[in-house]
């Protein structure tokens, strides 16, 4: 991943060149990972890199890094490794960093951490060598250097001694509690020659570092596709005046039972079977069992598993920024022409109001722009009309009923909504059978 985001958007222009940058956060907050992707993006650009450790040996850095796909076995990056130095001789050892510095003349500089030194050594002499010794140096020869602190949990203030006098821009990664899981907020405090308009974003830390969220306003796609494509369900399509469109989103909400999982998986299956890309996302369910709902209904999974792929989320483990993100990725890699999300209720059981919100116009934007046709299932607990949340998003809205009449469940379904269609304004009877979905006549 660049940083284009980060140095366009949040720090316009980047850090100011000759300035001291500290880093600070709670464990597991990223520091070191977001450190590390802002030394891959300045070898990228050409830049030289000296990385001063005093939290891990060179081999577990070069792991940890490498889990991300960034290659720092190169010319242009230098590993200062003072993990394993003795505590004595670790004073003349940071002053043959100066000396290091100015024979290798690196670009950026990443001393991780000043706590691990402040531990190790006086805080007067740390103070005094990042100000007077390190400082005159990288100011001079316009070195960007990045600090990192450890944030004890809990604690509101960082407590240095550093960011009062000697750093010219404080960035804070934090851990908000929301519900069962954690936000991860990055903060800018302070940077000077930088005009700061918004502080603070939401982050995530996946596979390929750390991305930051941003919800952009909502904009008109002004290309909208004229192609649809079938639901699997040959009565369904025809009720529907030949399919869902592509781009658009189809909302398929009903009782407990109602089967909403298997229109899906019939949208799914039959578009794989045709050559097109499908995603079944579910958030109650595991992969196994959904693929065991498929074998259930005489849908080969073995014939389609180049084009259907079955990923399963827990949103109770995952802040909303994480679940978009691995939305996103899952729709950059597969460039699907058909998402299921399954269900909607699951993750409205598990984030506030705003958050959703927020996820679902940004989801819209996403598949709109990509021309998917999105499905989203959601549970309703009444056999009326439900009033959908979701109907200022949904182009297609799908009602599942059903009655009990004597020793029968009688199933029904009704269009009530699907725009630039001529839809069934009627009420159909569906069985589900072995072979899944049968709408009557």
């Amino acid at each position: 991943m660049s940083l284009d985001y980060l140095f366009k958007e949040i720090i316009p222009n980047g850090f100011p060149r000759g300035s001291m940058i500290l880093l600070a956060g709670e464990p597991g907050t990223g520091k070191t990972t977001f450190a590390s992707l802002i030394a891959h993006d300045e070898i990228r650009r050409g830049g030289r890199v000296l990385f001063v450790s005093l939290n891990e040996p060179r081999e577990d850095f070069y792991k940890t890094v490498e889990r991300f796909g960034w290659d720092f076995r190169t010319e242009n990056f230098k590993f200062i490794d003072l993990f394993t130095v003795d505590k004595d001789a670790l004073p003349t050892q940071i002053k043959l960093i100066v000396e290091e510095v100015v024979k290798y003349r690196p670009s950026l500089i990443i001393i991780d951490s000043i706590t691990a030194l402040t531990y190790a050594m006086d805080p007067g002499t740390v103070r005094s060598f990042l100000h007077a010794s390190l400082g005159s140096v990288v100011k001079s020869s316009g070195i960007t250097t990045i600090l990192i602190a450890e944030k004890p949990m809990g604690r509101e203030g960082l407590g240095y001694g550093v960011e009062e006098f000697v750093v010219d821009g404080v960035i804070v990664l934090r851990y908000i509690k929301c519900g069962e899981h954690y936000r991860r907020v990055f903060e800018v405090v302070k940077m000077r020659r930088r005009r700061i308009t918004k502080p603070q974003y939401e982050y995530a830390i996946t596979d390929r570092g750390l991305v930051f969220f941003e919800v952009p306003r909502l904009e008109r796609v002004e290309s909208v596709s004229r192609e649809k494509i079938t639901t699997g369900i040959a009565k369904l399509d025809a009720l529907m005046d030949g399919g869902i469109y592509k781009g658009s989103i189809t909302v398929i909400a009903g009782q407990t039972g109602t089967g909403k999982t298997t229109f899906c998986l019939h949208t799914a299956y039959s578009n794989a079977l045709k050559g097109n890309k499908a995603v079944f996302v579910t958030f109650e369910e595991s992969v196994g069992s959904i693929l065991r709902m498929m074998e259930c209904y005489g849908m080969n999974y073995d014939s389609v598993k180049e084009n259907l792929k079955v990923v399963s989320i827990v949103p109770e483990s995952e802040s909303p920024v994480s679940i978009f993100v691995k939305l996103k990725d899952i729709v950059e890699r597969e460039r699907p022409t058909v998402l299921i999300l399954d269900s909607y209720t699951a993750l409205k059981e598990n984030m506030n109001s705003v958050e959703l919100s927020k996820m679902m116009r940004y989801l819209q934007l996403l598949v709109k722009v990509n021309q998917i046709a999105t499905i989203l299932t959601m549970n309703v607990e009444s056999d009326k009309i439900p009033s959908i949340g979701l109907s200022t998003l949904a182009d297609n809205i799908v009602c599942l009923t059903y009655d009990l009449k004597e020793d029968e469940v009688c199933r029904k379904i009704l269009i009530l909504k699907s725009r630039a269609s001529n839809h069934s304004r009627k009420i159909h009877r569906y069985d589900i059978t072995s072979e899944g979905v049968v709408i009557r006549d």
